[in-house]
């Protein structure tokens, strides 16, 4: 194993005191402004002369902490050095390596190097485990390649072609999976943020007088209004897909998944399939009835904090999921019919998915008759049973199981209807849950635990038969050693 020592790009100097400038620029921005709108020139004088300190100082600091951090492989480990004034030295064993990533950002792009990630299988956190801001594509992939090759059962030619590419996402499907990302919601929340932060820069009398000349004057302009609001909150949503996605690319290469995605800041992951837990196949509202659907994956090393790094494909025709995992991976391509949830088990979906509604119903009647001395607000509550009802009987109809080949399958609806899949040697654990109310019914809640860096996925189904519940428990128990 190489145990030569390596220096980052020089291009790190560069990123690094740009980080410490937005640092330092960040704390003093609001003060600087104060300083500016009630002084004068001897105090603007003042703040560039304190700017330029910053810039120098950061510059130095810069160029200090490129040659204080340094890296290399060896003894079976990851070795990385740095601090300017309190050195660090982090150690990674190549065996607990989860994946080598790569981000490339505008900065990286203007001087051609990646920023490479090393994460670990306890990871899911915000931060990775090791992160090399700067290095360039040649060192980048001799490192990946001395990570990786440690872990390959089967020695490769370094000279063998690269990665076989399975699929990409096209512009048509890029826009699409922007147009039915249901990403709306967060869209009007950012919109509601930028509308506060400019209550907070404009004074009382501007924002009267702004609301007073735009204010709609119809239930026609009110329309108008919120439908402008839909569709800027929409394009948004379609922009932030398509900066996410773009370029989406899912290779394999032997045992290690690849994924290369981003507009503006491209990224590389890497997923060994050995530390893959499980498959989830999600139908989004706005894509069930399109047929449409995203594959994710649950892996040892990336857990909720990850976000899109699980997204093994961002959108493809359902009927498809099953081609796209015998050809990614295998060991989760598994389509069985399923097993539906018993009949008896409609009046508890129905009445869970009703009880919000309920609780609405009866504040506002408890509302309107004491306060408001008024029931048509009661009434109007009263409106949200029937949807609740059917969101209930729509649960109801997603939920169903099965097993099959050593894999386990479920199936539910929170709001999208998804399928998960996990071989019996990933679930770290089963149980039986079985409330008084299920107990009346004979019936159980089954729910399995894989291993993920979020603290665990799980593959749950609610009220099934309980007898069938611990007969499903009981079959998926971990296989037994011979001794």
């Amino acid at each position: 194993m190489s145990s030569e020592v390596y220096r980052l790009h020089p291009a790190a100097m560069l990123i690094a005191a740009i980080k410490t400038v937005r640092r330092w620029i960040g704390a003093a921005a609001i003060p600087a402004i104060a300083a500016i709108a009630g002084g004068g020139w001897e105090m603007m004088t003042l703040i560039f002369t304190v700017v330029f300190v910053i810039v120098a100082g950061s510059a130095l600091w810069g160029f200090l902490s490129w040659r204080a951090t340094t890296y290399e492989v060896s003894g079976g480990a990851f070795h990385l050095r740095h601090g300017v004034l309190q050195k660090n030295e982090r150690t990674i064993p190549l065996e607990h390596v989860q994946s080598v990533d790569t981000v490339q950002g505008i900065i990286q792009r203007l001087f051609g190097v990646v920023e490479v990630r090393v994460e670990t299988a306890g990871g899911g956190a915000n931060e990775p485990d090791a992160s090399l801001s700067a290095l360039d594509r040649g060192a980048a992939e001799a490192l990946r390649r001395e990570i990786e090759g440690f872990r390959r059962e089967d020695a490769v030619d370094e000279e063998q072609a690269g990665p076989s590419v399975l699929r990409r996402l096209g512009t048509r499907e890029l826009l699409l999976a922007g147009a039915t990302s249901g990403q709306i919601g967060v869209a009007l929340s950012l919109i509601a943020v930028v509308s506060q932060l400019f209550d907070n820069f404009l004074s009382e009398g501007i924002v009267r007088r702004l609301f007073e000349s735009l204010a709609p004057r119809s239930v026609t302009a009110v329309l108008i209004l919120i439908l402008a609001f839909g569709l800027l909150a929409w394009l948004l949503a379609i922009g932030g897909t398509v900066l996410a996605y773009a370029g989406f690319t899912l290779s394999r290469d032997g045992d290690f998944l690849y994924i290369k995605r981003g507009l503006v800041e491209r990224r590389e992951a890497t997923i060994p399939l050995a530390r893959i837990q499980a498959v989830r196949i999600v139908e989004g509202v706005l894509r069930q009835p399109f047929g449409l659907a995203t594959v994710h994956v649950a892996s040892a090393g990336y857990g909720a904090d990850a976000g899109v790094s699980t997204t093994l494909f961002p959108l493809l025709p359902r009927e498809e999921a099953q081609k796209l995992l015998l050809d990614a991976a295998p060991e989760f391509a598994v389509a069985p019919a399923l097993e539906p949830v018993p009949a008896r088990a409609l009046r508890r979906y129905v009445f869970r998915a009703t009880i919000p509604a309920l609780l609405v119903a009866a504040a506002a009647a408890l509302i309107s008759l004491f306060a408001l001395d008024d029931a048509r607000w009661a009434l109007l509550a009263l409106l949200l049973i029937p949807p609740a009802a059917a969101y209930g009987w729509l649960r109801y109809r997603a939920a169903g199981w099965a097993y099959r080949d050593d894999r386990l399958v479920a199936r539910f609806r929170r709001l999208a209807r998804t399928t998960a899949i996990a071989p019996r040697r990933r679930l770290q654990s089963r149980e039986v849950i079985r409330s008084p109310f299920q107990r009346r019914v004979r019936l159980a809640t089954f729910r399995a635990q894989v291993a993920s860096g979020g603290g665990g996925a799980a593959l749950q189904v609610a009220d099934i038969d309980s007898g069938t519940a611990e007969a499903l428990a009981e079959g998926l128990r971990p296989y037994r050693k011979e001794r």
